[in-house]
């Protein structure tokens, strides 16, 4: 299941360290290609929010096996878009159909005994961050080989072999709740109204996953940039900074186990604003800007291993839908973020996009201020 995390989730960030070779392949003005995460992470918000509460209302196994071959066919698009507005439809489409990542974790929920399963979400989800954060190693070193759409072409092969992988190894699990896509639908209101630490995951996840959105997002376009004039497959060795986070995620997940997740996604939030700020005063700094996005990514992965433990304990009938909230809010969280500093890099640069993201990490501080001292938290 990890495997299948890793090299699903990868698809929608191969563009990241790909910003630069798309910018140029197309002659796009300054900025404007950052309207591709924009577009995938839009596609994959509206996907949480109107095909994942499907995984609820469907065999699960049938429907992860049409998504990885959904998926196929967009990378099959991307490779042979000819304009950066059918890129922009194909990023999207991809967007759409990457419900992989948050539909996993639920099925493996539904086997494990809640007392082991943060450990085995953490093991998952070391998959899902490890294909995110070397996605942008993989792809710049091919960029740089053959060409970006080759990253692309490699990863339809790829998705099509995920797709006989889930439908001969996983499990059936049958349907858990039988209402009609519209009660489903509607449902997912009632929930976050009617449950408080559904919302508060949700909100803090969003923010947390819009600043490493937001950091990565411009990476490619600062390190391309005077003084350092990386290429592809150097800026693509950045992602090689996740392989602690990456590491980690087991050892979070016994954590989460042992102490709760409240303390967990706190002290995720407190990672994560300092490796913003540790980037933000030394901006020519290669040691300073690696650590800080070690820090980063471990302080947003751990957050999100605990945040999900947090909400599969609420509900077990409706794990899908509020799986699909909290995807849904980080992704469109981290599509505002990524469409805020498209608009604004020219203004900015890279110390004006640090201080927005170090902005996001100190307002999920605030989100989570129950968590600051177990006395005043629920569920401690």
């Amino acid at each position: 299941m990890a495997v299948v995390m890793g090299v699903s989730v990868a698809n929608p960030f191969y563009g990241q360290s790909l910003l630069p070779a798309v910018a140029e392949a197309f002659d796009l003005p300054a900025g404007v290609v950052l309207l591709g995460p924009m577009a995938t992470q839009l596609g994959l918000g509206l996907g949480y929010l109107l095909l994942l509460p499907l995984g609820d209302g469907l065999e699960r196994r049938r429907l992860l096996t049409l998504l990885a071959l959904g998926m196929a066919l967009a990378c099959g698009g991307v490779v042979l878009a000819p304009s950066f507005a059918l890129l922009l439809v194909c990023w999207f489409a991809l967007g759409l159909v990457a419900l992989i990542p948050a539909l996993l974790p639920t099925l493996l929920a539904a086997f494990t005994p809640e007392a082991q399963r943060g450990r085995m979400l953490g093991i998952v989800i070391s998959g899902q961050f490890g294909g995110i954060l070397l996605s942008r190693s993989c792809s710049g070193l091919l960029a740089q080989v053959w060409g970006w759409r080759s990253v692309y072409a490699l990863s339809a092969v790829a998705m099509l072999a995920m797709a006989w992988l889930l439908a001969r190894r996983l499990p059936p699990l049958p349907a858990t709740d039988r209402r009609p896509y519209g009660q489903l639908q509607r449902s997912q209101w009632q929930l976050w109204l009617r449950l408080p630490r559904l919302r508060r995951a949700c909100l803090c996840q969003a923010l947390l996953f819009g600043s490493f959105m937001a950091l990565w997002s411009a990476l490619a376009l600062h390190l391309a940039a005077p003084p350092w004039r990386f290429g592809p497959a150097l800026i693509g060795s950045f992602g090689l900074a996740g392989l602690v986070s990456i590491l980690a995620a087991p050892a979070i997940g016994r954590w989460v186990d042992r102490i709760g997740p409240d303390r967990i996604v706190l002290a995720g939030v407190l990672t994560t604003a300092g490796g913003v700020a540790l980037q933000g005063p030394l901006p020519l700094a290669l040691l300073a800007l690696a650590v800080g996005l070690i820090a980063v990514d471990l302080g947003v992965q751990g957050s999100f291993v605990a945040n999900q433990a947090r909400i599969y304990a609420l509900e077990p009938s409706a794990r899908s839908r509020m799986s699909g909230q909290l995807f849904l809010t980080a992704y469109l969280g981290a599509a505002a973020c990524s469409a805020v500093i498209a608009r604004f890099w020219g203004a900015w640069g890279w110390q004006g996009t640090c201080g927005f993201a170090l902005l996001l990490a100190s307002l999920a501080l605030v989100i989570e201020r129950e968590s600051w001292w177990p006395r005043l938290g629920n569920g401690e």
